[in-house]
């Protein structure tokens, strides 16, 4: 059991999806949230979609994976940590299985995180849960000094 600390309620606070005008334009949501962990949605629709207008674009892709990796990380942050000024991509990298024709689902996970990076691995998986798309990104945690 997480304790209040570490709670979803708490996780998507640190997240804040409204003020990510990005996530906005695409229509990013968050559909849960925990400590290390985030599950987005991106609903499919014609101006995400590439010359065949019915697949999803890797770019729009690629950018739920980065989304995803980032609102993982952001979950980390403990309260009162008043060092934490934010986290930045450093690394990312998009491999595609298949095409996205329907909405899909970012699970964004940290495999490990220390004081200035956090290393996340994403799954994008299409409504019929088959899997889409695989990520890895490394983030930087900006602290103030």
């Amino acid at each position: 059991m997480p304790d209040e600390e570490n709670s979803p309620g708490r996780a998507l606070e640190l997240i804040d999806a409204s003020a990510v005008a990005y996530w906005n334009t695409l229509g990013i949501t968050v559909e849960s949230a925990e400590y290390g962990h985030v599950r987005l949605h991106l609903a499919m629709r014609p101006d995400l979609g590439t010359r065949r207008r019915e697949v999803m674009h890797g770019g729009a892709i690629a950018s739920l994976i980065d989304a995803a990796a980032g609102a993982s990380t952001a979950t980390l942050q403990r309260e009162g940590d008043e060092s934490w000024a934010g986290q930045a991509t450093t690394d990312l990298n998009a491999t595609f299985l298949a095409a996205a024709t329907t909405d899909v689902i970012a699970d964004g996970r940290v495999l490990r995180s220390g004081r200035a990076f956090s290393f996340v691995s994403v799954e994008v998986h299409d409504e019929d849960g088959a899997l889409v798309a695989v990520g890895r990104a490394t983030y930087t945690i900006i602290r103030r000094r």
